[in-house]
């Protein structure tokens, strides 16, 4: 897959990418749902989490962490998504 987005990072930036997506988090992964996602994926997150994660962290984790900043960063928009999409059509 081409990475359409590939950006020079600045050390402080790896850092932060470190602090945000290469943590343990506070999730269970047995108490959660099941999720598909593409083989490619699949594969992508893997070597992140083997390589990048030292052992320290699961899937599970860099996904929780993933979603939770996605949430962070989206979340105002979703929600006014969310309300436009409830407006009545007359």
């Amino acid at each position: 897959m081409k990475n359409l987005f590939k950006k020079t990072k600045l050390p402080a930036q790896i850092g932060q990418y470190k602090d945000n997506f290469l943590q343990p988090a506070e999730f269970i992964a047995r108490n959660g749902k099941s999720v598909y996602i593409s083989e490619d994926f699949h594969r992508m997150i893997s070597r992140i989490v083997f390589i990048l994660g030292d052992g320290k962290i699961t899937i599970s984790d860099y996904m929780y962490n993933v979603l939770k900043q996605h949430f962070h960063d989206f979340g105002e928009d979703i929600k006014t998504l969310h309300i436009e999409k409830q407006k009545p059509i007359l």
